[in-house]
């Protein structure tokens, strides 16, 4: 019996040699190109000051970038161990962990679940360790609460499109909402082609582009890749 076709399908980011094998074994012909770039900011010693003055504020990192852009400063900061943090995603909360910082997670891996469990906390008092392309929803919550807020901004993300021929992909998948913007601010593809999100703040920004958005059981890039296999096969 021949082997089915392939599904052919674009990924907006980097994929290691693990990920390639797992998506040969689900039969998907993978294309991966990186849709944006980071650049790590490093922290002045103003910045290092500023941070060391508010003791008393809770960390938050919404990002494992903002994650590696502090990790170098560490020894830099004061009562890191003793520090309350608050990190989207279970990825992000072990890179903090591995600098000797335990942070909350919420329970979905976006931005508003994190507003509802800051919701639950006694903390008045937060920084938050961020990119330039940063959501707002954050900062809207705190200046609501009128909460003593400042936004470190760390890394910088940049928006890049590599040259495709789109129409010739299945599916696309995205990892994350600036990817999403990246790869519409360029291409445009068929209202049938399904566009498979990693989790739920980049299935948000997808529906800004497409009725046609299918999201991950996992935020991780191996279930990212059994969705697409599944949905293109049901």
């Amino acid at each position: 019996m021949p082997l089915a076709k392939s599904n052919n399908i674009l990924v907006t980011r980097s994929l290691n040699s693990e990920h390639l094998k797992y998506a040969k074994e689900l039969n998907l012909s993978v294309t991966a190109k990186a849709f944006i770039t980071v650049d790590l900011q490093e922290l002045t010693e103003d910045t290092i000051n500023r941070i060391n003055t508010k003791e008393q504020s809770s960390w938050i990192f919404t990002s494992q970038n903002a994650v590696k852009s502090i990790s170098d400063h560490i020894d830099n900061l004061i009562n890191i161990k003793d520090k309350k943090a608050f990190a989207v995603g279970i990825k992000t909360a072990h890179a903090l962990l591995d600098l000797g910082i335990k942070a909350s997670v919420p329970k979905l891996h976006n931005s508003q679940s994190l507003i509802d469990l800051l919701e639950t906390q006694s903390a008045n008092s937060y920084i938050h360790f961020s990119g330039n392309l940063r959501q707002s929803n954050i900062s809207e919550f705190m200046q609501e609460k009128e909460f003593e807020f400042e936004e470190i901004e760390c890394y910088k993300t940049n928006l890049t499109q590599p040259d495709l021929e789109v129409s010739t992909f299945d599916a696309v998948c995205f990892c994350s909402p600036s990817a999403v913007v990246s790869f519409f601010s360029k291409y445009k593809i068929h209202e049938k082609i399904p566009c498979v999100a990693i989790g739920s703040t980049t299935a948000v920004k997808l529906l800004d582009y497409s009725e046609h958005v299918v999201m991950a059981d996992n935020t991780n890039v191996y279930s990212l890749l059994e969705m697409c296999h599944n949905y293109l096969n049901s």
